[in-house]
């Protein structure tokens, strides 16, 4: 009886993802990219992925209104980034829209993932919440006109130290000060500058 070898290339062909496909479960999805990044070391272009299920549907039609985008993640073998996407429930618990591999963080793929988002959803949150990457600020305001773009506070507050020093930032008062302006939606520039 001869050996079957199977040339891991020709599967990739095989696999290789086509535009709006779907799976009828998680499972069948893990299974599908498993195999599909298997076969990507072979060092052929990786692919991005999203991926939404009908839990993650529902969650959004319920607590959609507000969402984080955060693309921060790459610490898996593939060196893809992993980008969660999650709101907060009436519970103050976190709960998942969705979640993409990306193989770059180009405005174009975020572009070409708010797309599929939106796609998937049939509408925009009022208000996305991500860090300061400025090809993300790029595709949110092509993609996600209608919606409003907020930095997350705990970046904001992050970075603060390096601009004002880690002395100010630990005075009580300082901080009371600064998350009082910063959290708020009824000041005006002008207004928030002087603060």
């Amino acid at each position: 009886m001869a050996d079957t070898i199977v040339d891991d290339r020709a599967v990739f062909t095989e696999l290789k993802p086509k535009v709006e496909m779907t799976f009828d479960n998680m499972d069948k999805a893990f299974a599908f990219y498993c195999k599909y990044a298997a076969a990507s070391s072979f060092g052929v272009r990786k692919v991005d992925l999203f991926w939404s299920d009908g839990e993650s549907k529902r969650n959004y039609q319920v607590f959609g209104d507000i969402m984080s985008f955060d693309a921060t993640y790459r610490s898996n073998r593939y060196s893809m980034v992993f980008v969660p996407f999650t709101g907060i429930d009436n519970h103050n618990n976190n709960v998942s829209f969705g979640a993409a591999l990306l193989a770059s963080k180009t405005a174009e793929t975020y572009k070409w993932l708010l797309r599929c988002f939106l796609k998937a959803f049939g509408k925009q949150p009022d208000v996305v919440v991500t860090d300061q990457d400025p090809t993300m600020k790029k595709a949110i305001e092509e993609v996600f006109s209608g919606s409003r773009h907020r930095l997350c506070m705990w970046h904001v507050m992050h970075k603060l130290s390096t601009k004002v020093g880690v002395t100010l930032c630990n005075t009580t008062d300082f901080k009371q000060r600064i998350c009082d302006i910063v959290w708020t939606d009824s000041l005006s520039p002008a207004e928030f500058e002087e603060g």
